[in-house]
């Protein structure tokens, strides 16, 4: 799962974390892959590099921002928010809560700016939800059947 890390400056910090071996949690940064060990104790999170020295991780309102040497990071889990890309238009997000009823692209595939990438059914109402550029599939993160909340990053697509 891919993790934005913004602060109030609008830096970012991106990342792709994978559960490994024995609740060892990989990620990679810039191309490096690196591991971190993570336990609770005391209901607080604590976590480390080498399982021997342990730093505590500070949270706030339910992962949705950490605290990190005085820093406050905004937590995004899968998606940077479209006001954060550039332009937007390749970026599909739901804005509200939702079933994913048909999806007519996978990666790889090529599309055209208003062409219908997927079926999004809320409010009881099926949406037709389209492409915003021309370009090609980038990655496809929902499944047919699939409940969304709303804000998921469901297709990118690279102009």
């Amino acid at each position: 799962m891919r993790y934005y890390f913004i602060n109030q400056d609008m830096e970012e910090i991106r990342f792709d974390v994978e559960l490994g071996h024995n609740g060892v949690f990989e990620f990679t940064h810039e191309n490096q892959k690196k591991q971190i060990f993570t336990k609770k104790l005391a209901g607080k999170n604590f976590y480390s590099f080498d399982g021997i020295s342990w730093k505590k991780l500070a949270s706030l309102g339910m992962n949705e921002a950490l605290v990190s040497n005085g820093e406050v990071y905004k937590v995004y889990r899968g998606f940077k928010p479209s006001g954060l890309n550039k332009g937007g238009a390749g970026v599909l997000i739901t804005q509200m809560p939702g079933k994913v009823v048909k999806v007519f692209k996978k990666v790889g595939d090529t599309v055209v700016k208003g062409e219908t990438v997927l079926i999004l059914e809320a409010m009881k109402m099926e949406n037709e939800i389209k492409s915003g550029a021309d370009g090609v599939v980038k990655s496809v993160n929902v499944n047919e059947g699939q409940a969304l909340e709303a804000g998921f990053l469901m297709v990118e697509i690279e102009e």
